[in-house]
């Protein structure tokens, strides 16, 4: 058990509520579900449960639809999500040495009933630890953060894998996020922003270079997550995350 449960951290990362997402998209793996109807049955606020899509988007695990004003999800059928989906199974097969969780937790009994769809019995996994809150001292503040050596790395790799894929289409590629800036966890995800002259279909980039993340995520253990935009809206929008994005990023 704790071998497989420490596969599924590497796969999925710490995130109980993008497990649990992930776990009741691939649990229906032909229905799509509106964010809404996955932020309630995850227990979560929208604002988790829209990073937490978007993070499994990026992976290439989930696609996004949009239907007019309404967006839907669904887990894809690409070959490394039928591997987590996989590994999903094996990491909450029942353990008969430690005691169940309390049936009197609705939020567990929720999630075992998700987990029923992929596997009979299949167990909930733990919550996470609460945070550990950190105390700033004055002269921190005004130090520079430095982007994580690992994440660099990765980042690193896959601009050496994707550079002769896409050629003179790739405009610039950019780590962000918590390694951008120094505040990683171990098992933080390695969030890339690709930057291509133009993009027609956002899921054909997805697919294009859903090896090299998921090459990349096997070897690291870790998820190599990416984001796609266009030139012009990298170069253009103000609006939305993007601006919060530019504001710490590192080229690659």
């Amino acid at each position: 058990m704790t071998e497989n449960t420490t596969a599924a951290d590497l796969a999925l990362g710490r995130s109980a509520v993008r497990r649990r997402i992930l776990v009741l998209l691939m649990a229906e793996p032909e229905r799509r579900l509106h964010l809404r109807e996955l932020q309630r049955r995850a227990g979560t606020s929208p604002g988790t449960a829209s990073r937490e899509l978007g993070r499994l988007v990026a992976a290439g695990l989930v696609g996004r639809e949009a239907e007019g004003h309404q967006v839907y999800f669904r887990a894809t059928s690409s070959p490394f999500a039928i591997a987590v989906r996989n590994l999903i199974l094996v990491a909450t097969e029942p353990d008969p040495g430690p005691m169940p969780l309390s049936p009197a937790d609705p939020e567990s009994a929720d999630l075992r009933s998700d987990l029923r769809h992929l596997k009979p019995h299949a167990s909930a996994p733990e919550p996470p630890s609460p945070p550990r809150v950190v105390q700033t001292r004055p002269s921190e503040l005004n130090e520079p953060k430095r982007p994580d050596a690992l994440g660099l790395k990765v980042a690193e790799s896959l601009a050496r894998i994707l550079r002769p894929i896409y050629g003179e289409r790739l405009v610039g590629l950019y780590l962000y996020g918590s390694r951008a800036h120094g505040e990683s966890k171990a098992d933080a995800d390695v969030e890339v922003l690709i930057v291509l002259d133009a993009i027609e279909r956002y899921g054909d980039e997805l697919e294009r270079s859903s090896a090299a993340c998921a090459s990349l995520s096997l070897e690291f253990g870790l998820i190599v997550s990416r984001v796609f935009v266009s030139g012009q809206t990298w170069s253009n929008r103000t609006d939305g995350h993007l601006m919060a994005i530019r504001s710490d990023v590192v080229s690659v």
